[in-house]
């Protein structure tokens, strides 16, 4: 009865120790969706699914009707199971006093799951997700699957690649990191067509370069490090590669800010006497580290200077885009050249 983690709700699993009740929440949707459904391969039966299993979606029905179907004894089979799909409590305090006053007494041949995936559980900011969490803490297990970190990341596809009969290194590994993203399904996806493409080979930096896809974060890096370095040329080719992709110009703007801020991080660091693991652990850029990387290679011929002011551009930016009736295209041109300029210490004013 407690608020764990990844690691702790494996082991209820594992165990067949289960609780009587979940709140299943955090970063990563591909570990949420698994270990519900694994929770659901160990307690349901299938030859009596129809009777113990009962799963809805949050918005298509009543927490009383969900309620009801809990207090229900199962048929042939220890447990009844249900499992409640983004259910959006924080907007019915009626609902959050219902749930938590069920939650005291759960019945004991009763497990039921409120998964949450396109609704952000905020247990720090939001009161009433705080209250929600400690009451399912209480009355079973409150889990929070976090973003697993670049290591952990490296791990899993090693170890995914050598099942499949492919070699794929550490670094090429993190490399494929930095290209995707670290959504572990979309890496597993990408491991799995380049495992297909090499058979029994090894899958090496040109072939991710080739026929990895780009998740937009990476895309926009080659942006940020072309203005960094005042390749006007490039700069402008990648950012026609991005508007010929129908990328949103805010969403591109949003990830060059990132970029920014993370080089300006590490840059303070640096100056105050502090290493970039500091910046990693205080800003959580768990499964992200290799931004830290990115950041400190960008940054290192930038002053703390230049990086305050790029981050003025891009702030003035920021707020051009969400005004009505201005050309955001050109906007994100007339950013990218002012970057370019404060990269090479012109004054533009």
């Amino acid at each position: 009865m407690a608020k764990i983690g990844e690691q702790e709700i494996k082991n209820q699993i594992k165990q067949k120790e289960f609780s009587n009740a979940y709140l299943i929440y955090g970063e990563e949707s591909y570990l949420k969706e698994f270990y519900v459904n694994q929770l659901k391969k160990k307690i349901v039966d299938p030859t009596f699914e129809d009777f113990n299993f009962h799963s809805y979606e949050g918005k298509d029905v009543a927490l009383n009707d969900i309620l009801k179907d809990a207090e229900m004894l199962p048929m042939m089979s220890e447990y009844n199971f249900v499992l409640v799909h983004d259910y959006p409590l924080d907007k019915s305090a009626s609902d959050c006093d219902s749930l938590k006053e069920f939650l005291k007494d759960v019945p004991e041949t009763t497990i039921i799951v409120f998964w949450y995936d396109s609704i952000v559980v905020d247990v720090k900011k939001n009161s009433k997700w705080k209250s929600i969490d400690t009451a399912f803490a209480k009355a079973g297990s409150s889990v929070n699957l976090e973003k697993r970190t670049e290591s952990e990341l490296v791990k899993l596809l090693v170890s995914g690649c050598k099942k499949r009969g492919t070699v794929l290194s550490n670094d090429n590994a993190r490399y494929l990191i930095s290209i995707s993203g670290n959504d572990i399904k979309t890496l597993l996806n990408e491991t799995e067509k380049l495992s297909s493409y090499v058979k029994d080979g090894e899958i090496t930096k040109d072939i991710i370069n080739r026929l990895a896809v780009k998740c937009l974060q990476a895309k926009v890096y080659d942006l940020s490090k072309a203005i960094v370095k005042g390749n006007y040329d490039l700069a402008y080719s990648v950012l026609d590669t991005l508007f010929a992709m129908k990328e949103e110009p805010i969403s591109i703007l949003a990830v060059i800010s990132n970029c920014y801020i993370d080089m300006y991080r590490t840059k303070c660091a640096k100056i105050a006497g502090f290493p970039p693991e500091d910046v990693g652990k205080y800003y959580n850029y768990k499964g992200r580290e290799f931004a830290l990387r990115n950041a400190i290679r960008d940054c290192a011929n930038l002053s703390i200077n230049q990086l305050r002011d790029s981050l003025d551009v891009l702030m003035q930016a920021d707020n051009s885009l969400k005004s009505t009736g201005v050309d955001k295209k050109l906007v994100l041109e007339e950013t990218m050249v002012k970057l370019l300029l404060i990269s090479k210490e012109v004054k533009y004013d």
